[in-house]
């Protein structure tokens, strides 16, 4: 079996949490030079607006491989890389330990990203003191000014784009929590190689959360806190990668 491994070229965590005054939402903080990745749902933490419903807070994860992509595309053209239908892509995510509670019993969805986003250079994960973008409820700024998310936390390809063919999205379901994630998302890449420059198939990434149930508040509980290495790292190995697979063989 080969094996070539692509570290991802860029992430971040964007969240709706509170801060620390249970006031104010931390929609424009920004944590793209963390070390780790957050994913988490916080049930009931505060109540609603005027004392009334109950509050849900967010946090989701946000993978960019463009360059890694591009380097996939390269090897292909030079014969390190077998052709579509040689070779498997895996996207790997390694998990974090922390000290707080680890979620059980959950499942992570995978959506391809659907618009370009920043990096950001924040590093606050436990005050949310570094605003920047991308966040919350901005995807980038340039000079020309801030572009938003046409939905808060961010956009996702969840319909059809092409003709027939019905856009990929992927998940895993954790039982104990502290498991690493590992998705066969080989198709999506394929579709990102292949891209005409459509905005459907244009490579923006992937963003990594829990299912709507288990994210909005409908199971009534809290998955708090699924954690892993971001590509900011020191642990080299433990970065997220996509990871090419195929059968190198030679047999009689």
């Amino acid at each position: 079996m080969a094996i070539l491994r692509y570290t991802a070229s860029a992430d971040t965590t964007i969240t709706d949490a509170y801060k620390f005054d249970m006031t104010t939402r931390a929609t424009g903080s920004n944590m793209g030079s963390a070390d780790s990745l957050q994913i988490f749902s916080i049930y009931g933490q505060a109540s609603g607006t005027a004392g009334v419903g109950t509050t849900v807070e967010k946090s989701r994860a946000l993978i960019n491989f463009s360059s890694s992509v591009g380097q996939i595309a390269t090897d292909r053209t030079a014969g390190n890389v077998p052709a579509s239908g040689g070779v498997s892509f895996y996207l790997k995510m390694f998990n974090a330990r922390t000290p707080f509670t680890l979620p059980t019993k959950f499942t992570l969805v995978a959506h391809p990203i659907s618009r370009s986003w920043g990096e950001g250079t924040g590093l606050d994960m436990d005050t949310y003191i570094d605003s920047g973008y991308a966040n919350w409820i901005a995807a980038s700024s340039a000079s020309s000014g801030v572009t938003n998310w046409t939905t808060q936390g961010g956009d996702y390809h969840t319909g059809t784009y092409v003709a027939g063919s019905t856009l990929p999205f992927y998940s895993q379901y954790f039982e104990e929590g502290n498991e690493d994630l590992e998705l066969d998302v080989t198709s999506l890449v394929e579709e990102w190689m292949s891209s005409n420059g459509s905005d459907a198939r244009t490579n923006y990434g992937i963003g990594v959360f829990l299912t709507s149930s288990q994210e909005d508040g409908t199971e009534r509980r809290s998955y708090y806190i699924k954690k892993f290495y971001a590509r900011g790292s020191e642990y080299f190995f433990k970065r997220p990668i996509i990871e090419a697979r195929w059968d190198d063989s030679k047999k009689d």
